[in-house]
């Protein structure tokens, strides 16, 4: 069973995730930093982040997947979590049947944010590293667009609607294959491409197609 961190001062919050999650991981909670250590995923109140500069810097350092959970955070605030590493954001008063698919679909390596930002996120990060949107190293480049050629076309069907954000639900019902099918796919695409999520998938497809 994998082990989830539920990271906040607020009690009332700490019972209200730790129900939504305790059947289905190995649950405790903290506000300890020194804490965080083990885990496969942290559920982290937007209030500590806000309040504590130095934990953004933990969201691309850990291996842990941090889900951010608060309540009327700004679209920028949201963005400027992903960048820097975190795997989404979800409502903190969100029912427990949602909270708990944001948790499980980020430790699949999904993101958990809304679609429409997910255009703006790649934007920034390309932005943030020109260089990788126009290689100056020709081998480099010639190599990412042979990788991306060792997609079958079902797999770049796939990859392409990645990056406008839909979910494996969505991906399967519209190019007429099961979720299965459709998680079969990124599997392989992910290892094709060495990207370690659909946000990095979705800048590569982005930078190089």
């Amino acid at each position: 069973m994998q082990r989830v961190a539920i990271f906040s001062d607020n009690q009332e919050l700490l019972k209200l995730w730790s129900h939504a999650l305790i059947s289905h991981f190995d649950i405790f909670t903290t506000s300890n930093i020194a804490e965080l250590r083990d885990v496969s995923a942290v559920v982290i109140d937007s209030h500590k982040v806000d309040n504590n500069s130095d934990l953004s810097a933990m969201f691309a350092s850990s291996t842990a997947r941090f889900l951010v959970a608060g309540k009327g955070w700004s679209e920028s605030k949201q963005i400027n979590a992903l960048i820097h590493g975190a795997a989404g954001y979800c409502g903190e008063s969100e029912p427990p049947k949602l909270l708990l698919q944001a948790v499980t679909s980020v430790l699949k390596g999904d993101i958990w944010i809304q679609r429409h930002l997910v255009p703006r996120v790649i934007g920034i990060l390309i932005k943030m590293n020109p260089e990788a949107a126009q290689p100056t190293n020709n081998t480099q480049a010639i190599e990412s667009y042979a990788l991306l050629e060792t997609l079958s076309s079902r797999e770049k069907d796939v990859a392409n609607m990645i990056c406008g954000g839909e979910n494996n639900k969505v991906i399967g019902n519209a190019l007429n294959i099961s979720e299965r099918t459709v998680k079969a796919h990124l599997t392989s695409i992910f290892k094709k491409l060495n990207v370690p999520d659909r946000l990095r998938l979705a800048l590569y497809i982005k930078e190089y197609s």
